[in-house]
């Protein structure tokens, strides 16, 4: 979802939302490099000024009751990829001013070997913005920073390898991509994973291919560039 950053942080753009049934923002993040900070941590403290956080609890119980929980509308700082500037800059920034950010991560991304990390960006379609930000070339989380920040935030399924996927594809690369993905993800932090994204963001209604690979993984959210959509 594309949001103007500008508009979203102006304080009449709040006023009466919930009273207008929107409950929800998310605003999308990819690589968030060091030489952004000040900027994103302007974001940050607007988006706690303003909105209330959101969790996946908090999504349950929308979805349960159909009332949302609080006086203000909600905001989701979608932190995708599992860049390393996302834990060395975003989580550290979100922890700080008390707000709740959701990492959608590529489930085998932290898995390949630091020297061949950059090399895997582009053809799996990482866009890389950051390789300059270190002295050595690790550009993921690694699994003990996925893990810490899993405390604090949601952790999502962005994919096993950031693939795009459609109906063409055999049903074992699906379900590497979609169901042992979560599985992985599962056992690295300890913790379910209920939201799944597609690379490009496709909405459920466009991947009917793979409603049987999600429901058969366990997921209990489809996030696309539209929309959060429950998987019954």
């Amino acid at each position: 979802m594309t949001i103007d950053r500008e508009e979203l942080l102006k304080a009449r753009e709040i006023s009466g939302l919930v009273g207008r049934g929107s409950f929800l923002r998310v605003v999308n993040y990819h690589n968030t490099r060091r030489a952004d900070e000040e900027q994103l941590r302007k974001e940050v403290r607007a988006f706690r000024r303003h909105y209330h956080s959101v969790s996946i609890e908090d999504l349950d119980e929308w979805c349960a009751t159909g009332r949302w929980p609080y006086d203000r509308p909600g905001l989701i700082p979608a932190v995708f990829e599992g860049w390393r500037t996302g834990y060395d800059v975003m989580a550290r920034i979100l922890n700080e001013e008390g707000f709740r950010g959701w990492f959608y991560i590529p489930a085998f991304f932290p898995d390949v070997p630091v020297e061949e990390q950059i090399p895997f960006c582009k053809p799996h379609g990482l866009r890389l913005f950051a390789a300059d930000d270190y002295d050595d070339p690790r550009c993921a989380m690694t699994w003990e920073e996925i893990k810490e920040i899993s405390k604090d935030h949601e952790i999502l399924c962005h994919t096993a390898t950031h693939a795009c996927l459609d109906e063409s594809m055999d049903p074992e690369t699906i379900r590497r991509e979609i169901i042992d993905s979560k599985r992985h993800l599962e056992e690295k932090i300890g913790r379910e994973v209920a939201v799944f994204c597609w690379r490009g963001g496709d909405e459920y209604r466009r991947s009917e291919f793979a409603h049987e690979y999600l429901k058969e993984a366990g997921y209990r959210y489809l996030v696309s560039n539209l929309k959060i959509e429950k998987i019954a």
